[in-house]
């Protein structure tokens, strides 16, 4: 057992030792290759590279020696070459930029002749909400409580899922981003005059509570335009128009009624409304936002403020029964907005390859 021991601990020194060696020696290759092409001995650079780019060069190395071969390939007039080495560069490095200053003219002039850009990006993004009623037109089942509710914010979260394509063809600064979004959306409404007496018609004997919970699929469809287009940062405005889904929506109501010693509250759960409410609600939105790169991927923030078009309640079945008789409650018509802030990532998918022969 002891010998089986000690074999495992020499294999394993072994392949570090070895590994530690490979590493030393293809940084030794790396520099000769630099020496070698500044020298001018081109034809040499292939056999050079060879071994260390099968395994041992990282992959800052590797992206260095595919650059010098794709050079060596271009003054040696053998274009097939160059375009596979290209070609392998980009794979190496998918984030790879030309330097305008020190790279030679035939390089970059390459270079452009391939997809070096992502083909398209998809990612996540979580955040909060807070959506905003703007009531269009009052209803109410007691003839005093018209008018006297008004609608309180409230915060909640969604997550979407988010696709983006540049458009350089119509403007190299225009990104298509449609997104599919699961958004939770709360609001509360309070009408404190809900009643009032009789012989004054001005001192309340009723209120009403409402808070509403609601669960919509947001589709928008949003065009960027870029502000600032940078490999390591990226900032856009975007606009574009949105369709709503509701899902579900809940009402947890109460109305208080009496004053003094006779004053009561009505209440219970939660109550099934989505009936009273349009399934489909149309909106636009604008966006302001920034992409900040992590490695292989961006992260994001982006601010929008999303414009309700039309209103939300269903006219022919605004009634709901329950909050109708048990807590005298008839929904307003009213459109929905909501500010949003989002945080979530990016994740670019390459395809490189030449596009101009």
């Amino acid at each position: 057992m002891r010998r089986l021991y000690l074999s495992i601990i020499f294999s394993v020194f072994g392949l570090s030792v070895g590994y530690s060696q490979t590493a030393t020696n293809c940084t030794q290759t790396i520099r000769q290759i630099r020496l070698t092409y500044e020298q001018g001995r081109l034809h040499e650079l292939p056999d050079l590279a060879k071994g260390c780019l099968r395994n041992g060069f990282t992959k800052e190395e590797k992206r260095e020696a595919y650059r010098y071969l794709t050079l060596a390939y271009i003054y040696l007039e053998e274009p097939d070459s160059a375009d596979i080495n290209m070609l392998k560069l980009l794979e190496t490095d998918h984030f790879y930029q030309v330097n305008q200053t020190i790279d030679p003219a035939e390089f970059i002039a390459l270079y452009k002749k391939f997809r070096h850009d992502p083909v398209f990006r998809w990612g996540i993004k979580f955040g909060g909400n807070a959506t905003m009623p703007t009531t269009l037109e009052h209803y109410n089942v007691g003839s005093t409580g018209s008018g006297a509710g008004k609608y309180g914010l409230s915060g909640n979260i969604q997550a979407t899922l988010a696709f983006e394509k540049d458009l350089p063809k119509l403007h190299e600064k225009l990104v298509m981003a449609p997104e599919l979004g699961w958004v939770n959306r709360a609001f509360s409404y309070n009408n404190p005059g809900l009643a009032t007496l009789d012989d004054d018609g001005t001192t309340p004997i009723s209120s009403q509570d409402f808070i509403f919970k609601q669960t919509w699929l947001d589709l928008n469809v949003i065009m960027q335009w870029k502000l600032e287009n940078r490999l390591e940062r990226q900032t856009y405005v975007g606009l574009g128009p949105g369709v709503s889904y509701l899902i579900g929506s809940t009402n947890q109501a109460s109305t208080t009624i009496g004053t003094g010693a006779n004053k009561f509250t009505v209440t219970g759960p939660a109550v099934d409304d989505h009936l009273s409410f349009n399934s489909l609600v149309y909106s636009v939105t604008a966006v302001v936002g920034a992409k900040l790169k992590l490695g292989e991927l961006y992260g994001t923030l982006d601010i929008r403020y999303q414009y309700g078009i039309n209103n939300v309640v269903n006219e022919s079945t605004r009634t709901n029964a329950e909050i109708a008789f048990d807590y005298q409650g008839q929904y307003n018509n009213y459109r929905m907005s909501n500010v949003m802030v989002n945080l979530g990532i990016l994740i670019p998918q390459f395809s490189p390859k030449k596009l101009i022969k």
